[in-house]
């Protein structure tokens, strides 16, 4: 918060995780979203299954309440975050074709960088697997990160969002108003296509250059 002060208009926020640090922010400083450059969110599912119940993402579910608070907070913001949902999320999708690449710009697939990046992503790389998915590793939180350094990467929609509190079934769901149903102005812009060929382009020319340096 000292830092958005010390500098408005300059700091991007990125959330990948849930949002009760945010919301515990907002108590603090209601200014901070005119004060940030831009949000970045990953979390929600939009018209999309969920992951942790039928209808909620793991981030929004395990603290509606946070979540809900944020997304009502930055209606008044003039630069809406930006909000990459799982069926975002889901078409940016590692496989180990990929760590081929990054071990080749890197120079070794011995490389310190590497090993933690394979041991790390074994694991989801099998969870997705046994899931039928198929061997691959689903890279939310990268694609975040990767949109707030360019919101081009995305094509958003403007939409209005609101998260479900006390449904039996559907707590933690984000529910959606795309047409203006509730008469209320957009508070989010919905990521609604990614390329991922770009994405993974620029993921390993990076990461693949930093692991090189490492050595």
């Amino acid at each position: 918060m000292r830092a958005a002060r010390d500098h408005p208009g300059q700091l991007i926020g990125v959330a990948t995780g849930p949002l009760a640090n945010l919301a515990l922010a907002l108590r603090a400083e209601p200014a901070l979203p005119t004060l940030l450059r831009r949000l970045v969110v990953m979390g929600g599912a939009y018209d999309y299954r969920g992951n942790t119940t039928p209808v909620a993402e793991w981030n929004i579910g395990v603290d509606p309440e946070a979540a809900a608070q944020v997304f009502a907070a930055w209606g008044a913001a003039d630069q809406l975050p930006i909000v990459c949902g799982l069926e975002l999320t889901h078409r940016i999708a590692m496989t180990p074709a990929h760590l081929d690449r990054l071990a080749a710009v890197a120079g070794s697939t011995t490389n310190p960088l590497l090993r933690v990046l394979d041991d790390a992503l074994r694991f989801y790389f099998e969870f997705h697997d046994k899931l039928g998915h198929g061997y691959l590793a689903y890279l939310h939180d990268p694609l975040a990160a990767a949109v707030a350094l360019d919101p081009e990467l995305v094509s958003t929609r403007p939409a209005t969002v609101d998260v479900e509190l006390t449904g039996t079934l559907t707590r933690g769901m984000t529910v959606v108003d795309w047409t203006g149903r509730w008469g209320k102005e957009p508070n989010v812009d919905i990521g609604v296509s990614v390329d991922p060929d770009a994405f993974f382009d620029r993921f390993i020319d990076r990461v693949g250059a930093f692991a090189a340096r490492l050595g």
